[in-house]
C-alpha cells in the first residue's frame, strides 16, 4: 500500500475547479495552490521548493490582479505604461519560479511514490493541473488498494 497519510496530506481537488480557478484568476491562484500544499510538501523533506518566494509571487499576484481590473482608473497613461514594465519583469520571474517549483514536485512525487511516473512533457505545458491530476490518481490508486 502507498504511503497513505502521506497521500491524505496532499489534498485531492476537483481539476476542473484547478483549471477554472487558474484561469479565471489569471493565474492568482497558482500561488495559493503551492501555499495550500506547502506542509505537505515539506513533510517529504528535502525538495527545493521555494515557498518564500511563493508567498511574495503570491502576494504579486494579487496586486497584479488588482492593477488589471482597477488600474486605468486609478494611474495615468503614463503610470501604466511605468507600471507595466515592472510588471512584465516580474511575469518573467513568476513563470521561472512555476517551472522550477512544478519540477521539483515532480522529482519528489516520483522519489516517494516508484510507481508513479510523471511526463516532463505534460508537467511543462499544463504545470500544477497535471500535477493535480496525478495527485488525484494516487487518492484513487490508494483507495482500490485499501478496498482490494
Amino acid at each position: 500500500m502507498i504511503q497513505e497519510e502521506k497521500i491524505m496530506e496532499l489534498p485531492r481537488k476537483n481539476l476542473a475547479i484547478v483549471i477554472i480557478l487558474s484561469l479565471v484568476t489569471f493565474a492568482t491562484y497558482i500561488g495559493f495552490w503551492f501555499l495550500k500544499r506547502k506542509d505537505a510538501f515539506n513533510n517529504f523533506g528535502k525538495h527545493h521548493v521555494p515557498f518564500n518566494l511563493w508567498i511574495v509571487a503570491t502576494i504579486f499576484l494579487v496586486i497584479s490582479l488588482v492593477h488589471f481590473i482597477i488600474g486605468n482608473f486609478i494611474f495615468t497613461p503614463f503610470g501604466l505604461v511605468y507600471i507595466e514594465s515592472y510588471n512584465i519583469i516580474l511575469t518573467y520571474l513568476f513563470i521561472a519560479l512555476l517551472y522550477y517549483s512544478i519540477f521539483r514536485i515532480k522529482d519528489v512525487l516520483e522519489r516517494e511514490y516508484h510507481h508513479l511516473e510523471l511526463n516532463k512533457y505534460l508537467t511543462f505545458f499544463f504545470h500544477i493541473w497535471y500535477i493535480q491530476y496525478k495527485i488525484n490518481q494516487m487518492h484513487d490508486y490508494d483507495e482500490m488498494e485499501r478496498v482490494a
